[in-house]
């Protein structure tokens, strides 16, 4: 009887996995480099310049504020230490003379400042992406697993699609490359058979073997089994399993067969006459 094969459904479920999540992970790392990082990135130079400008404008409202209890002589202590202070850090930024009162403007500026740190930062410095973020997205995700894995996965399933295998009643083979006769096939390599579920079909005339999975192929196991048996029926039985040699020796029974090695034992005695009176013959 003819055996065929074709694709595996459990081949074709795992590569649709596959295709599934390197599409997920290359969309993923996409978004993340075009709109997630920028976005982090804006976040906390937004976040640096409002700080900026909001520290500035405190800076000379607390001023003046300081300078105009130091005019009336009603600081404390430790106002007039945060006063000296203030007056040193602006000495050291190159400031000459005292900055200017807040106006109207400004101070609505500074309330508006104040809102927009609480409402969109809640007050808390954003943490800016990581510097390996966006070539480990570019790369790894969406050419690694978008570009390259998602259209790899799809050919695997597009490009074995309808292929199957058939090893006729009288020996030719069927293959997705084409088909050969009985004769013409030479032999079957099974040297990875066994860790790989891979065999190679030896054609005459053809330069390279040709190649059958059984991880790929329904009921593949059968017609290499027969192929191996056909070229090599001491190594191989049908089912693609090697031939077990019974190495098991019989057992002997070593054990020696008893001999009573008690000797008979002899009368030295003269065997008396049954009929005589006992009196030894003389």
């Amino acid at each position: 009887m003819a055996i065929q094969t074709s694709i595996k459904k459990s081949f074709v479920y795992w590569n649709l996995l596959y295709l599934v999540l390197c599409g997920g992970l290359g969309a993923w790392g996409a978004y993340d480099y075009w709109v997630s990082i920028p976005a982090k990135e804006e976040a906390v130079e937004r976040y640096t310049s409002l700080m900026g400008e909001f520290a500035t404008l405190e800076l000379r409202g607390q001023y003046q504020q300081l300078a105009g209890k130091r005019a009336q002589n009603a600081l404390t202590e430790d106002e007039r230490a945060t006063l000296q202070e203030l007056e040193k850090s602006m000495q050291e930024a190159g400031m000459t003379s005292a900055p200017p009162p807040l106006s109207d403007s400004e101070k609505a500026r500074y309330t508006e400042i104040k809102d927009i740190l609480t409402a969109e930062f809640e007050n808390t410095q954003p943490e800016p992406p990581a510097s390996y973020d966006r070539w480990v997205n570019l790369w790894v995700y969406v050419v690694g697993t978008g570009i390259l894995g998602t259209p790899y996965f799809a050919w695997r399933l597009v490009s074995r699609r309808g292929q199957t295998w058939r090893l006729e009643d009288d020996g030719s083979l069927s293959t997705p490359e084409g088909t050969y006769p009985a004769d013409a096939i030479e032999d079957i390599d099974m040297s990875i058979w066994m860790k790989k579920s891979i065999a190679k079909v030896r054609i005459r005339d053809r330069a390279e073997p040709v190649v059958l999975d059984d991880y790929e192929y329904q009921d593949a196991y059968k017609i290499i089994g027969a192929l191996a048996q056909r070229f090599h029926p001491d190594e191989w039985t049908p089912e693609a399993k090697p031939v077990k040699e019974d190495a098991t020796p019989v057992k002997e029974d070593a054990t020696p067969v008893k001999e009573d090695a008690t000797p008979l034992k002899e009368d030295a005695s003269e065997v008396a006459d049954p009929e005589s009176d006992g009196t030894p013959r003389t």
